[in-house]
Parts: C-alpha cells; sequence; structure tokens
C-alpha cells in the first residue's frame, strides 16, 4: 500500500524532470533504432546505460490536468504494447536538498531525454498542483532489458535528507533502498513508492 506524505517539500521537488512527447504527441514515432538520447541507470551496484528510442506515453485514465497528460499518485487503467511484462523504473527524488550533480542522472530541472516536461501531482498534494514540472532525479532498475527496447513505467520515490541520499549513492541498488523504506515506517527519510501513469522507452546497456 503506498502512504502519501503530503509534504509541500516533494511539491517542491516535483517543480522540477524534464523532456520531450506525450500520449497524443507520440504518433509519428522515430525511425526504427533511432536514439533519442541516453542517461545513466543503477542495476544491482553497477551504474549502466539508457538508450531512450521514443518519446514518453502518459495512458489515460486516469485524467490529468498537466499539459502532458501525466500523473502521480493514480496507476495507469491501459498499458502500452510490450512483448513482455512492463518492469518498473524507479524514480529517485532529491527532496529540500540538492546533491551533488554527479549523483544525478538528469541533473537539470525541467531537461531530460525523453520524459515528461509537467506532471499532474494533485491526487496527492491536492488542488493547485496539476501542471508541475518533473524535477532533477536519479533511475533505479532491477530488470537488465539489456539491448531490448521496451516500455517502462515510472514510480517515484521521495527522498529527503543527504545522508539517506549518499547511502543510496554508495549501493546503487533497490535493495538497499528497500531496506531503508522498512526501517523508515513513518517515512521521515524517504517515501513509498508514488505510482504514475508513465511510460518511457529504452534499451539497457
Amino acid at each position: 500500500m503506498h502512504r502519501y506524505a503530503h509534504s509541500s517539500v516533494l511539491i517542491v521537488a516535483v517543480a522540477a524532470l524534464a523532456g520531450c512527447g506525450s500520449d497524443s504527441a507520440n504518433s509519428v514515432a522515430p525511425l526504427p533504432g533511432t536514439v533519442l538520447g541516453s542517461t545513466p541507470g543503477w542495476f544491482n551496484g553497477d551504474v549502466v546505460q539508457f538508450d531512450y528510442t521514443a518519446p514518453f506515453e502518459c495512458k489515460n485514465p486516469p485524467s490529468a490536468g498537466s499539459t502532458s497528460g501525466c500523473e502521480m499518485g493514480e496507476d495507469a487503467v491501459s498499458m502500452p504494447p510490450a512483448n513482455t511484462a512492463i518492469p518498473v523504473l524507479y524514480v529517485m527524488v532529491p527532496m529540500g536538498f540538492t546533491p551533488p550533480d554527479s549523483t544525478l542522472h538528469c541533473p537539470t530541472v525541467g531537461n531530460c531525454v525523453a520524459h515528461p516536461h509537467d506532471i499532474d501531482v494533485s491526487r496527492v498534494f491536492g488542488p493547485g498542483t496539476e501542471k508541475n514540472p518533473l524535477p532533477a532525479h536519479s533511475h533505479i532498475i532491477i530488470d537488465a532489458m539489456n539491448h531490448v527496447t521496451t516500455p517502462w513505467v515510472l514510480e517515484v520515490i521521495g527522498v529527503k535528507d543527504r545522508p539517506t541520499w549518499d547511502n543510496i549513492v554508495a549501493t546503487q541498488n533497490l535493495a538497499q533502498v528497500r531496506l531503508l523504506q522498512l526501517e523508515d515506517p513513518t517515512n521521515r527519510h524517504l517515501t513509498d513508492d508514488l505510482p504514475t501513469n508513465i511510460f518511457l522507452f529504452f534499451k539497457v546497456r
């Protein structure tokens, strides 16, 4: 079960993950084999590379007030076509502090390849938060999916202090995040997983 800590800090943080494309804008697909750009990601303690091959999609419903059609706080009802079960991309978002750029896979607020430029967070934070840019962040995956393009569904985890962030950066794996969440039942240091209707398309190298 997701526990949504209603923190204005996360609104500020979420007032910042970026990009290009939308559900309706994806009618013109890149040529097969095209790579729109790349970012790093963490996989089982290692740094890997994500090669993005298509713009994002935000599957509605749920309905969203954002320009992108993207929303946090609710899972997508429909899924993009996939040849396998859709894996999760965990998006680690610093809240209320600024970590070194070297620890961020998308360090520039509002500018990350093939990501949505804004997101509706009103299901979590209430009215008036429908058009928030997405924040600087890092990625964690638990499925390698090497050299195969597949849709990935996003779940957001907010990290609330620098020591917790540094712990995650040092270990670079979801198992450590799960341990930290287990040891933090009141969400003092980090949030539980926050679902979204966002899908990114990339292959892992």
